[in-house]
């Protein structure tokens, strides 16, 4: 019987860390980090759901550096080598914009932009949900617009 986890989990030389392999590919194309960063991020991009061990962190990175996918660089981080950029592009480049959260939102705005009709009880309920929406992207931008500065 097969455990739990994403259909490809299987692929990682019989391993499961069938999420752990297309996440790192996705997050270095972004930037160089080290097996630390790596963990940190995916906690981040989860949500805090899962953080990888260091268990399972470090033998990816040894694998996907024998693949010739990744690279060790001297100060310690890895990135991608041409080859695994194309991979990262190719394959799992959807996978880290699935997990990123304005993606999501520009995603849900599309969906909610294809069900403007029903009953008017629907879409007061739909119009309320939506000025309370409105309440909290106006207190993150607010927020964002405080960090970043003029």
């Amino acid at each position: 019987m097969q455990g739990w986890g994403p259909p490809w989990s299987h692929m990682a030389r019989g391993r499961r860390r069938g999420w752990l392999r297309p996440l790192v590919l996705s997050l270095l194309a972004k930037r160089p980090m080290n097996g630390m960063e790596l963990m940190e991020e995916i906690y981040r991009l989860t949500g805090g759901l899962w953080r990888p061990s260091p268990g399972s962190i470090y033998p990816t990175l040894a694998e996907l550096s024998d693949e010739g996918f990744i690279s060790r660089r001297d100060d310690g981080r890895y990135e991608l080598t041409e080859r695994g950029l194309q991979l990262a592009q190719t394959l799992y480049m959807p996978l880290a914009s699935a997990l990123d959260p304005l993606v999501m939102l520009d995603n849900a705005l599309t969906d909610l932009e294809a069900q403007l009709s029903g009953s008017p009880a629907t879409l007061k309920d739909k119009l309320q949900r939506l000025l309370e929406a409105r309440k909290r992207l106006d207190a993150i931008i607010e927020k964002l617009e405080g960090q970043a500065g003029p």
